[in-house]
């Protein structure tokens, strides 16, 4: 049985009877616990998944997704649900400097018509390290990248922001880190640094699987990444920025 349905009562609050002050509260709780925990789980057996990390009844989890798709806050991709495009709009004002994703887009295209690889943006999410753009290349990828991903701590682009889950993939004194399969078999990426206004950084991720050595994207992903650095120094750190400075020396 599938539980009770939204529109009345259920587990996670009232949308008709409660009170005006506490009217939907459990649902909109919900629907944010759901937004939250939806980057990281996007693999088999997602709702179930979502429904033990939130504590969510799962038929509560499917009926919740299916209003926040009606709305456009998820998606529906390769039968799995994602942040969808209001939410990455949102989440694009959220940026460690203003301005950053504008300042790397055309950067970011420029390098996949040059390569056709998969080129991603990456900044510092809390302890983890999320995708805030992604340009798609010519290849199919074994793994989903988009826009809100929180990327394995073991991801080139993850490693730039913070080396310790694999320092011995990165190369500090080029600010960058490299995967040769390590993450995923017949994937390899490689990341360099941005140097952020006031210190912080985000990273530019190169992802391929036509056979690259991920050290052969080297050259275009520093060369790709110094130009949006130059870009962005030029605009204001927010005033109550946290810069966070988790990057190799």
């Amino acid at each position: 049985m599938d539980g009770p349905d939204l529109t009345g009562t259920d587990d996670l609050g009232s949308v008709g009877t409660t009170p005006a002050g506490t009217l939907g509260r459990g649902v909109l709780d919900g629907a944010f616990r759901l937004l939250r925990a939806l980057p990281e789980i996007n693999g088999p057996g997602q709702l179930s998944e979502l429904a033990r990390v939130t504590g969510i009844p799962r038929p509560s989890v499917y009926r919740l997704l299916t209003q926040l798709s009606s709305v456009g806050a998820v998606e529906r991709r390769y039968g799995r649900y994602v942040l969808g495009a209001a939410m990455v709009e949102i989440a694009s004002h959220v940026e460690p400097v203003a301005g950053l994703r504008r300042g790397a887009a055309d950067v970011m295209r420029a390098l996949r018509e040059q390569t056709g690889v998969t080129v991603s943006l990456l900044t510092q999410g809390g302890d983890d390290a999320v995708v805030l753009d992604v340009i798609p290349g010519r290849e199919s990828l074994p793994v989903h990248i988009h826009a809100g991903s929180v990327m394995p701590a073991v991801a080139a682009g993850a490693l730039v922001l913070d080396p310790a889950a694999a320092p011995e993939r990165t190369r500090p004194a080029q600010r960058a880190a490299f995967d040769d399969e390590h993450t995923v078999p017949g994937l390899t990426c490689y990341a360099a640094a941005i140097t952020l206004p006031g210190g912080g950084a985000a990273a530019l991720q190169l992802t391929s699987t036509n056979g690259h050595n991920a050290i052969q994207l080297a050259t275009l992903a520093h060369q790709a990444a110094a130009r949006i650095t130059h870009r962005i120094q030029r605009l204001p750190a927010a005033p109550d920025e946290k810069v966070d400075r988790r990057t190799p020396k």
